[in-house]
C-alpha cells in the first residue's frame, strides 16, 4: 500500500516495500511521482537508532533529539534521477528553505534542528538534464512533519492543609506537547521504598485528598512526560498531623513560588545581576583559558559582552556572573576557549542564543477597589474587590490579609488565589471590630506589589440596647 497525497493506492511492489520499511512512528508516505519514477520519504530515524518513546500524533512525529536521519527510497530501475534535495519549512509550508542535497544512492538525509519547533520536510529532484521537479517549492505539500521538543514539562506541586485526617496536594502541569495520559500521582509511607499509585483520572491541573494507610509524613510524587519522551518529576512531603501554616510575614513571598521559565522558554529574573550556571565538556590537556559571554537583544545581532579568565591560578569556573543596565530581554551564549585558543565559533547573525533571560524589576500594579463590610449582624461576609496587573503575573498570584493597625502585623485571609478581582470572606468571630485589608500580587519573576485600605473598615455592626430594670429612690 502506498499513500500519494492522501489517496490510497495499492500495487504489488509497494506492498512488499511496506512490510520491509514499517516503522513504529509513522507509515511511509509517497511524496511525489515524477515522470514514471517515484520517491518515498520515510519517517525520521535518530542517528543513534530508533527513537525510544517517540510518538506520532496525527501526522506529526515527536522527538527530543535535535539530530536525526530521514531515509528515502527511489525506484531502483530509474536511471535519470541524479540529485535529491531536502527542503524544510518552519512556518507550515508558507516558505521553504534548502537544507542539503545528496545523490540518489545515499538513500538518506541527515538533519540537525537549530531550535525546538515543528519542521515540515519536502524534497525536490534534479534529473540528468538538470531539470528540477517541482520547478518551485511554492504550494508543495510536506512528505514528513517532525516536532523537535527538548524541554521537559513544567510541574508545580504543592501541599494542601490537612482535613479530617486526610492529606492533600494540588498541582499544575504545563507543556505545549504534553502527553496527559502519562500523568502519575503516587505516594509512599515513612520508611517504605515502594510508591503507591493514587488511582483515578488526573487532569493537568487539579487537587487530590486521601487518607494514607499509616500515620506520619507522606512523600508525594507527580510524574509526567510529553510526546517527545521528556519526563518531569516533582515531589513534596505532607502530613495529616503536622501541617502548620507559616505566618504571612515569614514567607519568602505571599503567593505561589515564582515560575522561573515562561511558556515561551524565557527565564525570568528580578535582578540586573544574573548568574549563568554552565558546565564544561571535552576539555583537553591545555584546559580552558577563558569563557566569552556574547549578548543579543534582538535575536539577530551579537556583541561580545564580557570575558572570564578565572582568578589567575585556575581557569574560569561556573557560574558566569553578568550585570545588565536595565530591564528587558537578553539572549546569552557562552563560548569557551582552550589554552591554545581553540573553541567554537562565536554566534553569527541570526543564530539563536543558548538562553533567553528577561530582567523584570517591575512590581505588579495592585489597587483595592472596594471593601464591602457586612450589612447585618447575622451577615459575616466581607467582600473585597481589587485590580492587579503585570505582564508576567502568575496563575494564582493573589494573597489577601488583614491587620488591626495599618502597619501590621498582618494575618492571612486567603493565599494562592486567581486574579478574579473579587473575594467574599466569611469572617471568623475573633476578627477585631475594625481592620485594614491588604491585597498582594506576585509575578513569576518574584516581584510583589501590594495595595491596602487607607482607612480602617468597621466590621462590628452590633447595636447595643438598654432596658430599665428597676426604679429606686436616691437619697442625697
Amino acid at each position: 500500500m502506498i499513500w500519494l497525497r492522501g489517496d490510497k493506492r495499492t500495487t504489488k511492489h509497494t506492498k512488499n516495500t511496506e512490510k520491509k520499511s514499517a516503522h513504529p512512528l509513522l507509515c511511509f508516505r509517497v511524496f511525489r511521482v515524477f515522470r514514471g519514477f517515484f520517491l518515498i520519504l520515510l519517517p525520521a530515524i535518530l542517528c543513534c537508532g530508533f527513537a525510544r518513546g517517540q510518538t506520532v500524533t496525527g501526522d506529526i512525529s515527536y522527538t527530543k533529539q535535535t539530530s536525526f536521519r530521514i531515509p528515502f527510497q527511489t525506484d531502483p530501475s530509474e536511471k535519470r534521477l541524479k540529485q535529491v534535495q531536502l527542503y524544510y519549512s518552519t512556518d507550515q509550508g508558507q516558505s521553504w528553505h534548502p537544507y542539503t542535497s545528496v545523490m540518489p544512492e545515499q538513500k538518506f538525509f541527515d538533519f540537525t534542528a537549530s531550535a525546538d519547533g515543528v519542521y515540515w520536510f519536502a524534497v525536490r529532484t534534479v534529473d540528468a538534464d538538470g531539470r528540477g521537479n517541482p520547478l518551485t517549492m511554492q504550494g508543495v505539500r510536506p512528505g514528513l512533519k517532525v516536532c523537535v521538543d527538548t524541554q521537559p514539562p513544567t510541574i508545580r506541586l504543592r501541599a494542601l492543609p490537612p482535613r479530617d485526617g486526610e492529606v492533600g496536594v494540588e498541582w499544575d502541569v504545563r507543556d505545549e506537547n504534553l502527553d496527559a495520559i502519562s500523568l502519575r500521582l503516587e505516594y509512599r509511607l515513612p520508611a517504605v521504598a515502594e510508591w503507591l499509585p493514587l488511582g483515578g483520572e488526573l487532569a493537568v491541573s487539579g487537587q487530590r485528598y486521601w487518607k494514607p494507610a499509616a500515620p506520619g509524613v507522606v512523600e508525594v510524587r507527580l510524574k509526567v512526560r510529553d510526546r517527545a519522551d521528556n519526563w518531569s518529576e516533582e515531589k513534596v512531603s505532607v502530613s495529616a498531623g503536622s501541617f502548620t501554616s507559616q505566618p504571612l510575614e515569614n514567607r519568602q513571598h505571599p503567593s505561589d513560588p515564582p515560575t522561573p521559565i515562561r511558556q515561551d522558554g524565557v527565564n525570568l529574573v528580578n535582578s540586573k545581576r544574573i548568574s549563568l550556571n554552565y558546565e564544561l565538556k571535552e576539555v583537553g590537556p591545555s584546559k580552558v583559558s577563558l569563557v566569552e559571554l556574547w549578548l543579543t537583544r534582538d535575536g539577530r545581532t551579537w556583541q561580545k559582552f564580557k570575558e572570564d579568565t578565572g582568578n589567575g591560578q585556575t581557569g574560569p569556573q561556573p557560574p558566569f556572573i553578568v550585570e545588565v543596565n536595565e530591564e528587558g530581554q537578553y539572549g546569552f551564549t557562552l563560548v569557551a576557549r582552550s589554552g591554545v585558543g581553540l573553541g567554537e565559533r562565536p554566534p553569527q547573525v541570526g543564530d539563536p542564543p543558548q538562553v533567553w533571560v528577561e530582567v523584570d524589576l517591575t512590581k505588579p500594579a495592585v489597587r483595592i477597589l472596594n471593601v464591602d463590610p457586612p450589612r447585618t449582624v447575622e451577615d459575616r461576609n466581607l467582600t473585597i474587590t481589587w485590580s492587579a496587573s503585570d505582564k508576567n503575573l502568575g496563575r494564582q498570584p493573589i494573597t489577601l490579609s488583614y491587620a488591626e493597625q495599618a502597619e501590621g502585623p498582618w494575618t492571612p485571609i486567603a493565599a494562592n488565589l486567581e486574579n478574579t478581582g473579587r473575594y467574599v470572606w466569611p469572617m471568623p468571630l475573633n476578627v477585631p471590630f475594625r481592620i485594614h485589608v491588604k491585597v498582594e500580587a506576585s509575578d513569576r519573576a518574584g516581584n510583589v506589589g501590594s495595595g491596602q485600605t487607607t482607612n480602617p473598615i468597621l466590621v462590628d455592626l452590633s447595636k447595643p440596647k438598654v432596658n430599665i430594670t428597676t426604679v429606686e429612690p436616691r437619697n442625697q
